[in-house]
């Protein structure tokens, strides 16, 4: 049997981030029904990139900026069809990036994703199933 060493507290990830994806969609799932609050960082209240910039740092230790725009330009880019969930999935307005959330699960077609709406504050849904949402959909990057 061939054994990994562990050098100076670092482990080699052998589950491809399962772990660290998991965590972040676990953390992101306590905040469902949080208060939206324009420019919002904290539970008290989120606004879409607070709540995601939140809940990385939260879960895994992973240090985003504030704002969508910036988000969108860190990580790495995928193709929609190859997210996987704990990815960020953009979407855009006028061809602009304006909002953020959290994939928590893809299959068949679905995108379920967790985010701070400013109509219902952080909610789930499937956005494949939202004419508003599928038809604004920019790209998802990952930064697991």
């Amino acid at each position: 049997m061939f054994v990994l060493p562990i050098i100076y507290g670092f482990a080699p990830d052998l589950d491809g981030g399962k772990k660290d994806r998991d965590k972040v969609v676990s953390t992101a799932m306590n905040y469902i029904n949080t208060k939206y609050k324009a420019a919002g960082t904290s539970p008290s209240g989120f606004d879409c990139s607070g709540f995601t910039r939140y809940v990385y740092d939260r879960a895994i230790n992973v240090k985003l900026k504030h704002g969508s725009k910036l988000q969108a330009k860190s990580g790495k880019k995928i193709k929609t069809k190859k997210a996987n969930k704990g990815d960020l999935i953009f979407f855009r307005n006028k061809g602009k990036i304006n909002h953020v959330g959290v994939i928590s699960k893809v299959s068949k077609g679905e995108i379920w994703v967790i985010h701070a709406t400013s109509s219902k504050g952080v909610i789930l849904e499937d956005v494949n199933r939202s004419s508003y949402w599928r038809s604004r959909i920019a790209f998802v990057r990952t930064y697991i």
